[in-house]
């Protein structure tokens, strides 16, 4: 017999971001209902190393230390305010 507080935790929310060469590839979130993907993602002009990103459901988000070379696989974080 199954409890409904026994719900196994797959992993922590999270919203990804996959560039290449400064370019935005493929974005997706993990254990977040609604699924968000990127709807537009610019850079910081104020912050070289930032890239804001605004979402399909059009919440606002941001990454640090994103590298404009290469590929890079960042995590989002909710941009409060």
């Amino acid at each position: 017999m199954f409890d409904d507080h026994d719900e196994e935790v797959m992993g922590k929310p999270a919203f990804e971001l996959r560039l290449r060469d400064g370019q935005p590839l493929v974005s997706g979130c993990y254990f977040m209902h609604p699924v968000l993907q990127v709807a537009d993602a610019t850079w910081d002009d104020q912050r070289p190393e930032r890239i804001m990103v605004t979402a399909d459901d059009g919440s606002r988000w941001f990454a640090d230390s994103v590298p404009k070379t290469g590929v890079a696989n960042v995590v989002l974080q909710p941009l409060e305010g």
